[in-house]
């Protein structure tokens, strides 16, 4: 009799050219991990060694698991004893699992990721840790073609007690395999040598490799399976890498929610994944690692929510809610049961759907953001089978419901979009048996079951856009009322953003141009000129002959140049502007302008008037003229009245206009809301006079009075909400001189989250700063290793080579100064680690100036550090105190560096206050504060945030740091940091 004959091409075939990539691959080699059931299945990536670990921590293989069952294509799954083989093992202490390996070919799909693996297993059975087993496969002699599978042999060892082979050993399973090869006698010389190739590029220890996760070790009482494999494909490269920040990779995109974790009522998984890449210079990233994925927070914090189950005849029946709103019952009919139950069975589904604009969500602005990003990555509808990921459901390019089909040809009718949307249809393996995935693992086979799986839900999806979301929808309403509420509340808001946004930079102009007037002394130019006219006029005056004349003359002169005085002081005042918010850099520079607008009265423009008062009555006097002095007084008040009239004339002027304009719009919209109300009550009554209630069932009647009055009521409570708005704002009108106005409280909460949001912004850069910092202090210590050990192996060199001493010398000088300044970090570092201990003045001072010796030098500056300062102790950490004497010191050098006096820095104390000076430029009183805050820096090109987390950093160790305000004798400005009280 004649008999089949089995290629070992068909391992390739049913293997590497049945999976459609590596990520695929991977998530099939969970699903095995999951089968054996793991708690954990991981995978590490070194990139710079191309090696690939996969590591599960399961119940492992014994040597003749390992050859009956992995060695085994198309193992059965669910035969027993019949079928001459037991079923696989299972887990004692836990629950029951369905099998998803179901074709026993899954494990081929290693042969996608790499051509060599190591198969390392140790099984744990009745409570007893067994051997471990360890294998070789070569995968590229599947694709050898004239031989047959049962030609092949795989080496195959085992170890007792938790033992690993070294890298002897493994070099030894190589050579046997290498032995078996050369007994195969088709294959080319070519093709040999690429094979010896490869052998030769194995040197590792499985050992070594073991120990790089301790977690997952197989050692000592571990057990499970690792597939160890080298070299990865350089595919898997592609499959990580993504072309923008936008987009998802397509390994995130087969590997996310691989158990389900998002909709509130998911189990806890049974598996945890993770997949870490080891870039070179880089630390370690879990790709798929916990918040990667939806949240249970972000699926609950969405727009819309669509939750309920679809029994056997694809009736659906669930909750509804619209904007967050209390969930309502509803139910859809499916008319393709037509009484039959459905091939693809009964299932659950939870949906989140996200709004497509930012003016039309319940969510705030930062986290529509991230959800929106998130959504674009990562949305779709998963499809998970016992709570385990069915592939390519939830792909964002497998729109395996055509919804973006469908709202392309029509987006009035169909509302939902593929990427707004996140969720999860939950599918069972015993109830839903006949949807069963294709071989390779893309989806499932398009049997009955599946086309009618796929009706089902394009139907859900189409009756909740018509009934929902469509304008003339039956519940519609909701949806509607409440997305044209939150369209105008952003209409509104960003037509005030854009008003405060060209007001501020009014303002902004109006305080630069002040700033720059002020800096190059225009008011003290302009004040001296208008002394100098009003001196020659009071002169020529004084020349009069005729006594009267001469003190009317004296009067106007005077009145003029009190004129003109206001007028300069005018034109210098800038005034803080209400009905909009101020940032906090406007803030500041406000301040400034108040403190040197007050030295200008002060300083300049008091002495001008002074000035016109005493010149008059001296000339006066020397031309023995008598002024009235109720007339000079009269003048002036008259003068100062006339123009308070004309400033209450303009205001009133343009309020009465903005008083009639609101007037108009409010009794137009009242016109408008009663108008339209009376429309829809006319056309209720129009369409109820034109049915014949008397051929109706009750139900109906009942149904068809529910709708007319839902109508009227709907067009009554949203046209009554619009016009008690209106009423509430009238009504909030305070014409109350003494009491805060609604202006002031809506500048005040503008104010609050204006300055929210600049923290916020600081906040995520000192984030990156901060892991910036991390990486570049892992990458300092590695490479000052690396650079002491080629010095050592150069001075070895250099000890035989004259001509290389030098050079070595020099390497070695130069290298020792850097790794001086490298080792000043060391107090910094130990933060992490750190412990309360004693701090004394000198440990404080000997660093810095070992730190800033050379700038020091350079600058010609002078520590002075009294002894006060050397005599003071305290308790706490070194680390916390620092980085302050750094930041300030370092400040103080640029602002002491190009002062015309010596540049002296000082060190003194105050019994448990540490006092710290400089006689560089003077900090004004306006700024003893503003430059503790996040982004403040009067320094050109200043980040403004080595003084804010200072202050930060001491608060946490109980002191804190502010300016003092006498300055210490012949110093500029003195920062006093002192215990908490």
């Amino acid at each position: 009799m004649a008999r089949f004959k089995t290629r070992a091409r068909a391992v390739d075939m049913l293997g590497r050219q049945q999976i459609s990539g590596i990520p695929t691959a991977i998530s099939e080699l969970f699903k095995n991990a999951y089968d054996a059931y793991a708690d954990r299945v991981e995978v590490d990536f070194y990139r710079s060694d191309r090696l690939f670990v996969l590591r599960d921590d399961g119940l492992g293989m014994t040597k003749d698991d390992f050859e009956t069952r992995w060695l085994t294509l198309g193992t059965e799954s669910k035969v027993g004893g019949n079928s001459g083989m037991a079923l696989p093992p299972k887990a004692l202490n836990k629950p029951p699992r369905p099998v998803l390996g179901e074709k026993g070919i899954g494990r081929l799909a290693i042969a996608a990721i790499g051509d060599q693996v190591f198969i390392v297993s140790r099984a744990k059975r009745d409570e007893v840790l067994q051997d471990t087993v360890v294998a070789y496969i070569h995968w590229r002699i599947f694709e050898q073609p004239g031989i047959d599978l049962d030609e092949i042999q795989i080496p195959v060892r085992t170890y007792a007690n938790g033992v690993l082979p070294d890298e002897q050993e493994v070099k030894e399973m190589l050579d046997e395999f290498a032995l078996n090869l050369n007994k195969l006698k088709y294959i080319t010389p070519e093709d040999r040598n690429r094979f010896y190739s490869d052998f030769e590029a194995i040197k590792f220890s499985i050992e070594e490799i073991d120990s790089y996760v301790p977690h997952m070790s197989l050692t000592e009482q571990g057990l499970g399976t690792h597939f160890i494999i080298a070299p990865a494909s350089t595919l898997l490269d592609a499959d990580i890498e993504k072309s923008t920040n936008e987009e998802a990779s397509q390994l995130e995109k087969a590997l996310l929610g691989f158990t389900n974790t998002m909709t509130p009522s998911h189990l806890k998984p049974d598996i945890i994944t993770a997949f870490r890449d080891h870039k070179e210079g880089k630390p370690e990233r879990d790709i798929i690692g916990e918040g990667e994925f939806f949240t249970t927070e972000e699926f609950l914090s969405t727009d819309h929510h669509f939750d309920g189950e679809f029994d056997e005849y694809g009736q659906f029946s669930g909750l509804i809610s619209i904007y967050r709103s209390q969930a309502t019952s509803y139910t859809i009919e499916w008319s393709g049961a037509k009484g039959k139950k459905t091939s693809c069975g009964p299932f659950r589904i939870s949906i989140a759907y996200l709004q497509g604009k930012v003016s039309q969500t319940t969510l705030t602005v930062e986290d529509f953001n991230l959800l929106f990003q998130k959504a674009e990555r990562f949305g779709g509808l998963y499809i998970y089978k016992n709570g385990i990921r069915i592939l390519p459901y939830g792909d964002t390019d497998y729109d395996w419901l055509e919804i973006e089909k469908r709202r392309t040809l029509n987006a009035g009718r169909n509302f939902f979009s593929h990427r707004r949307m996140f969720g999860a249809v939950e599918i069972d393996q015993l109830k839903n048996k006949e949807l069963s995935e294709k071989a390779g693992r893309e989806g499932f086979r398009e049997n009955k079951a599946y086309r009618e799986f796929r009706d089902i839900l394009k139907h859900f999806f189409q009756k909740l856009a018509a009934d929902f979301f469509n304008d003339s929808g039956v519940h519609s309403g909701e949806f509607l009322e409440r997305k044209n509420e939150l369209q105008q509340v952003a209409n509104a808001n960003k037509k005030r953003e854009e008003q405060s946004k060209q007001k501020r930079k009014v303002f902004a102009a109006q305080l630069a141009a002040f700033e720059q007037a002020y800096r190059n002394n225009d008011p003290e130019r302009e004040a001296f000129e208008l002394t100098e006219k009003f001196q020659r006029e009071l002169a020529a005056a004084s020349k009069i002959v005729d006594g009267r004349r001469a003190a009317h003359e004296f009067l106007s002169i005077e009145e003029n140049a009190r004129q003109q005085l206001r007028a300069l002081e005018e034109k210098y005042r800038v005034s803080k502007p209400r009905g909009f918010a101020i940032t906090a850099a406007l803030e500041r520079d406000y301040n400034d302008y108040l403190h040197n607008n007050q030295r200008l009265q002060q300083q300049t423009f008091s002495v001008f008037r002074e000035l016109v008062d005493g010149e008059v009555n001296q000339a006066a006097h020397r031309a023995r003229i008598e002024l009235d002095r109720r007339v000079r007084v009269e003048h002036s008040l008259r003068e100062l009245t006339a123009q308070a009239e004309s400033v209450g004339r303009a205001e009133s002027k343009d309020t009465i206009i903005a008083l009639e304009t609101v007037e108009d719009k409010v009794r137009e919209k009242v016109r408008e809301s009663v108008a339209q109300i009376s429309e829809e009550v006319r056309n209720v009554l129009i369409e109820f006079n034109s049915i014949d209630l008397t051929s109706l069932e009750d139900s109906a009647v009942f149904d068809i009075r529910n709708r007319l009055e839902s109508r009227i009521i709907e067009v009554k409570d949203r046209k009554q909400a619009i016009l008690q708005a209106v009423r509430m704002q009238l009504e909030n009108i305070n014409l109350s001189d003494e009491s805060v106005q609604q202006v002031d409280q809506l500048d005040a909460l503008e104010q609050r989250v204006l300055t929210l949001e600049e923290q916020d912004d600081e906040q995520i850069r000192l984030s990156q700063l901060g892991m910036a910092v991390e990486i570049i202090s892992h990458e300092f210590e590695s490479t000052v290793r690396g650079i002491r050990e080629g010095l050592r192996l150069l001075k070895a060199w250099a000890d035989l080579n004259d001509d290389l001493s030098g050079l070595y010398r020099d390497l070695r000088v130069n290298f020792e100064h850097l790794d001086g300044y490298l080792s000043l970090f060391t107090p910094l570092q130990r933060r992490l680690y750190r412990r309360s201990a004693p701090i004394s003045g000198p440990d404080i001072s000997e660093y810095i100036i070992n730190l800033f010796k050379n700038r020091f030098e350079r600058h010609k500056i002078n520590l002075i550090v009294t002894p006060k300062f050397n005599k003071i102790k305290i308790t706490g950490y070194l680390s916390s105190f620092l980085p302050v004497f750094v930041n300030i010191v370092d400040n103080a050098i640029y602002w002491t560096k190009d002062s015309p006096k010596d540049h002296i820095i000082e060190f003194d104390a105050d019994e448990e206050d540490f006092l710290i000076s400089n006689n560089g430029h003077k900090l004004i009183k306006s700024r003893f504060e503003s430059i503790f805050q996040h982004g403040v820096s009067y320094k050109p090109g200043g980040r403004g945030l080595g003084l804010a987390v200072s202050r930060e950093a001491l608060e946490k160790a109980g002191y804190t740091i502010l300016v003092d305000e006498t300055a210490r004798p012949d110093m500029s400005v003195t920062f006093r940091l002192s215990p908490i009280k």
